[in-house]
């Protein structure tokens, strides 16, 4: 992995999108293990038990999606797996304080908008390179235009 291979091209705005992405999850995984139990007694109020395992868990995923997405590795998975890890942040937010908006009040504005930004990342690698689960990029392969 060289620099010129174009993961650190910050003139390329999916690049950019993905390095934030990515580089986002550290403070929010040191926040789970420096706060190790609050988060416990969060875990546990949003119903995840054991909640202990789940919080080395939501850990261990975020460290591993850190660092996909900063580096550009896997990301077309790991853009995916980032996109589930908000979908159940939001929900443990919604468990524990109701369905509100905006993130400052305990809201989920800012968990849909990194999910949205993940999996923006994700189809973009996707479309790049299809692999064998080709079939998921069907929507955003450019179709050429037929000459007249």
């Amino acid at each position: 992995m060289s620099v010129s291979d174009g993961r650190f091209d910050v003139t390329n705005p999916i690049v950019v999108v993905r390095l934030t992405t990515g580089l986002f999850y550290f403070p929010h995984a040191i926040s789970k293990i420096v706060g190790f139990a609050g988060a416990v007694g969060f875990f546990t109020k949003a119903g995840f038990h054991p909640p202990e395992a789940f919080v080395v868990l939501s850990v261990t995923m975020e460290l591993i999606c850190a660092v996909g997405l900063t580096f550009g590795v896997f990301t077309k998975y790991l853009g995916v797996v980032s996109a589930g890890l908000m979908v159940v942040a939001a929900y443990a937010i919604v468990a524990v304080y109701g369905l509100g908006w905006f993130w400052a009040g305990h809201g989920i504005e800012y968990l849909v908008f990194w999910g949205v930004a993940s999996l923006a990342v994700a189809l973009d690698a996707w479309n790049k390179n299809p692999g064998i689960f080709g079939l998921f990029a069907w929507p955003l392969r450019k179709v050429k235009p037929v000459a007249a």
